[in-house]
């Protein structure tokens, strides 16, 4: 089977962070043996005039259908399967993170956990960071026609109108599967890892109820809360160097929440990223 990993940035005053993601997604693709492209703004022109002003210059609701079209596209030069990874996806385990599908298509599956005040937030539902279409798929043209649709016909006041929204909410219409092993990590979710807030780490760790070996940083200024980038520096490094055991280690029904949950190698690690945060913040 032929396969391609899709992704999109653009090319000048890339921040640091972006910059590993892009790089853990390069390594990861090229390990498994996929084709690996990452487009730069140039991608847009896909959009057509028409979509790129009715959107303005909102960035995010532009890449919504890019995506879709650079996705078909690559079906059309002959790959079987394209994968999109958002440029903030950043691959953690890269032995144990595989992307299986063999039949039509599937998004990754959310878990969004966040604290508000003293209290904890929880939401399920599915995300368009990731996912992956085989060629010939139907739902794709009709997913990209529906973008289209709904930008020439309604005023546009969020990106996820034409994104996030869409396939919310035709998940139970479309009856289409998940990837599992994807994790969507909130601005506090990623503070949390830098910070020990090893009560959210657990949360999430259970709800999502599946060991996470990739995540979705949403940490891109104007999506939510800003991240620094010294809890950033932090949260990576815990994550690449615990493969994710900073969170899959409360997988277990019998691991006890907050730090008592670690395994001694996560906590050792854990500790010590921690204090390097401390120091330079």
């Amino acid at each position: 089977m032929r396969t391609i990993v899709l992704q999109s940035y653009r090319t000048t005053d890339i921040p640091f962070w972006i910059s590993r993601c892009l790089a853990s997604v390069r390594e990861w693709s090229r390990a498994n043996g996929f084709a690996y492209e990452c487009h730069g703004d140039e991608v847009f022109e896909l959009c057509g005039s028409e979509y790129l002003a009715s959107v303005g210059g909102n960035i995010r609701s532009i890449t919504n259908l890019a995506r879709l079209e650079l996705t078909r596209a690559a079906h059309g030069r002959g790959y079987d399967r394209a994968i999109w990874l958002d440029a903030d996806v950043i691959v953690f385990d890269q032995e144990r993170f595989r992307i299986s599908l063999a039949e039509r298509y599937a998004f990754a599956r959310e878990t969004w956990v966040a604290r508000h005040d003293q209290r904890i937030a929880i939401e399920h539902g599915v995300n368009n960071c990731a996912f992956a279409f085989m060629r010939d798929e139907p739902d794709l043209d009709m997913l990209i026609n529906l973008t289209r649709h709904i930008a020439r016909h309604r005023k546009i006041t969020s990106n996820y109108q034409v994104g996030g929204d869409i396939v919310k909410g035709l998940r139970n219409s479309l009856a289409f599967s998940t990837l599992e092993h994807v994790g969507m990590f909130s601005p506090c979710l990623i503070t949390g890892i830098a910070r020990g807030d090893t009560e959210l780490l657990s949360v999430l760790a259970r709800e999502f109820g599946q060991p996470v070996f990739a995540a979705n940083l949403a940490a891109t200024p104007g999506n939510h809360a800003p991240v620094s980038d010294a809890d950033l520096c932090s949260a990576m490094n815990l994550l690449l160097s615990t493969r994710g055991g900073v969170i899959n280690d409360y997988l277990s029904p019998k691991a006890p929440p907050g730090k008592a949950g670690m395994s001694a190698r996560v906590k050792k690690l854990f500790s010590r990223f921690s204090k390097k945060r401390r120091i330079a913040g």
